[in-house]
């Protein structure tokens, strides 16, 4: 984790494979209501990062967002079949965007900045 969170270049390559998983959401969008929950989350995430939180508060909107969002995931246990396109697209989701989840939680804890000032106020 630790290297992970050193390494821009490595960082940037896992926040473009995030960036591309979510956006699958689009072809599940009419379809399935996980797919638009998580397309809503994303486009969210974007917005708040965008407008309300500064890029070092990034950390703190994606745990806001996908703490629920994945806990949501798991307790609704959605019945699909998991060599589907939906069933691999929602378990490529839910791992890549746990590693996210965890990757922001590090860098909240890790980091005694802004977003962690913010957290700790709610």
């Amino acid at each position: 984790m630790e290297r992970l969170l050193a390494d821009p270049a490595l960082l940037r390559n896992f926040l473009t494979w995030l960036i591309f998983v979510n956006s699958l959401a689009v072809f599940f969008f009419f379809h399935h209501f996980a797919a638009r929950a998580l397309l809503t989350a994303w486009l969210a995430n974007l917005l708040l990062v965008d407008t309300v939180f500064s890029a070092g508060a990034a950390p703190l909107s994606h745990v806001l967002l996908w703490t629920p969002l994945l806990a949501w995931l798991v307790w609704r246990n959605p019945d699909f079949a998991p060599r589907s396109p939906l069933g691999i697209w929602l378990i490529a989701v839910f791992a890549s965007n746990l590693v996210g989840v965890a990757i922001g939680y590090a860098a909240l804890i890790g980091s005694g900045g802004p977003a962690t000032a913010m957290l700790a106020g709610l």
